[in-house]
């Protein structure tokens, strides 16, 4: 059996490694074809690119529609803001726990359970009739989304050489893009048009696609050497997953709360965060001493550099959602244009992420190398976030559309970079954990974009609106319910006062956007240090396709 193996391992390596690059140096054209997908790899990458269509579509459809769900539902300013803070919540700290279980009873299973439970938080946010309700669906929507979103890429690793992954993720991203640039258009056209319930009846052919496509798409792709369902049951980390997804739960719901719920002095914003942060050390602690088969390995973050790609990949998940929540914000409340016509606007978004992350992904397979992707891709967020400090009231929609329009080529570079780069550092046996890890991280930066934008901006708004010679209450209030506010803002009669109201608005939403200038000149600046890691690796998994193990034993 050993002797099988190692010539199926030999042979493995003959097919999928290719010469080894220096720096920048372009392979011959004869390595670029050392591999090409077939038909296999090909339907698995597509069915996971639709599966990122609607999580995109999911996670961007529903800001545009918030204020007629509240309306609807007879939701509280709070109740508002979970409906979309529950999905991200749930939607983080799953990740690492179905990763890991993926590796112990095999991909296609998890990515199963995943697909369903999107589909039932979909059809429960569908049924509700209450604001409870609601958030028990998107809270499980937000479970399946996580395990559909970092599935996506772990496969992508198992039947993927790395050299020619970033050209073959392309296809994913583009999907996930898709989802954004439809998402804010169609959660405008809900809010205007048609009943709040549409903004899940979309999900349903997405959610039928998937049920009846990852079954047949996944059926090659097995688990060599699995062991029997029970056993693998037995040898999941139960307790170090639920110490550590009660603990950063724990701490999201604090800093959600902070701010929003309750002020940051009160015990429910601080004991939260305090409780959560010891309880997620604690279980750390505990994966690296106790059991035998962790749910996360640390191990992926011994190398600085990919401890310095993991805050990379944080600050660009901040980065991202921070623009897609708050740029419709300003677009209805300072501008005052339909959520229609604002969904049309935040296209613009994501409208160059997918050639953008296609070029890159064909670039960095060529050249072997990740690290001009992701310090271009910081350098450009720079730029955009500088120049996004000139929106205010008085400019055009021409000019808001190309202003708005800079942020997409940042993106672009980096949603795909930094994927790579946690690949390209992590050893061949961590990479199903790095990749975990990476898409918990970027989560986990999603979360912290929301809640500390709207902390930043509440802030800001607050002192401008007193400086402009509002009352203490009456800035408190606004400030508070800034998202409330924006339609009776809109329908002030122009005058002194509305443009006080204006400009506060806008020193509010220029405090978020310094503060993502800030994290872009240090991310940069950090991405200095990032050392250049081999592409040309192994293609090493346990999880292969079937045809592929066949022909290796022949």
């Amino acid at each position: 059996m050993s002797n099988k193996n190692d010539s199926s391992s030999v042979e493995q390596t003959e097919k999928t490694q290719t010469p080894p690059a220096v720096g920048l140096q372009t392979p011959d054209s004869e390595d670029e074809g050392d591999f090409k997908a077939g038909k296999r790899e090909l339907l698995i990458l597509g069915t996971m690119a639709a599966l990122n269509v609607i999580l995109a579509l999911d996670a961007t459809v529903l800001p545009p529609a918030l204020p007629k769900l509240a309306k609807e539902l007879n939701g509280t300013a709070i109740e508002t803001f979970w409906a979309g803070s529950s999905y991200l919540l749930a939607n983080a700290v799953f990740v690492p726990f179905l990763g890991a279980l993926s590796d112990l009873i095999g991909r296609r299973m998890v990515l199963l359970f995943s697909v369903v439970s999107f589909t039932v938080g979909t059809i429960i946010s569908t049924l509700a009739t209450n604001f409870t309700t609601l958030l028990i669906g998107r809270a499980i929507q937000g479970v399946g989304g996580g395990g559909i979103y970092t599935l996506g890429y772990i496969v992508v690793s198992d039947i993927i050489p790395l050299r020619q992954r970033p050209k073959y993720l392309a296809l994913i991203i583009a999907g996930w893009a898709l989802g954004t640039v439809v998402g804010p258009v169609t959660g405008g056209l809900v809010a205007e048009h048609a009943q709040w319930q549409w903004i899940f009846y979309i999900n349903y052919p997405f959610c039928a696609l998937g049920l009846l496509a990852v079954p047949f798409a996944f059926r090659n792709l097995k688990l060599q050497n699995q062991p029997p369902f029970l056993t693998a049951l037995l040898r999941v980390d139960w307790f170090g997953s639920i110490l550590f997804i009660a603990g950063v739960s724990s701490f999201l719901i604090g800093l959600t709360w902070g701010g929003v719920q309750y002020s940051w002095s009160s015990y429910q914003s601080w004991l939260p965060i305090l409780l959560g942060g010891l309880a997620a050390i604690a279980a750390l602690l505990y994966e690296l001493r106790v059991p035998s088969a962790p749910f996360i390995r640390l191990s992926v973050w011994k190398n600085p550099s990919a401890s310095l790609v993991f805050v990379l990949t944080l600050i660009a998940g901040f980065e991202l959602y921070t623009h897609l929540f708050y740029l419709p914000f300003y677009m209805i409340a300072v501008k005052g244009l339909s959520t229609t016509l604002t969904g049309v606007y935040i296209m613009a978004t994501t409208l160059l992420v997918v050639p953008i992350s296609i070029v890159s992904g064909r670039l960095m397979t060529r050249f072997g190398s990740f690290l001009w992707a992701v310090r271009l891709g910081f350098a450009c967020l720079i730029l955009s976030n500088g120049v996004l400090l000139l929106i205010n009231q008085y400019r055009t929609l021409v000019e808001h559309l190309f202003l708005i329009l800079s942020i997409s080529v940042g993106h672009g570079l980096l949603v795909l970079s930094l994927n790579i780069a946690t690949q390209a550092i992590a050893s061949t046996r961590d990479v199903a954990y790095a990749v975990s890890m990476f898409t918990f991280v970027r989560q986990f930066g999603i979360c912290l974009g929301v809640a500390i934008g709207g902390t930043v901006f509440e802030n800001v708004l607050l002192h401008a609106l007193e400086r402009h010679g509002f009352p203490p209450d009456v800035a408190l209030d606004t400030a508070r319910n800034a998202a409330a506010f924006s339609g009776p803002l809109n329908s002030l009669p122009d005058g002194p006062q509305k443009t006080a109201f204006l400009d506060s608005f806008v020193e509010g939403f220029h405090g978020i956007l310094y503060l993502l200038l800030a994290l872009a000149v240090v991310s940069l600046f950090l991405s200095l240090f990032v050392k250049h890691f081999d592409m040309n690796k192994q293609l090493e998994s346990e999880h292969q396709l079937e045809q592929r193990v066949s022909t290796d034993a022949a």
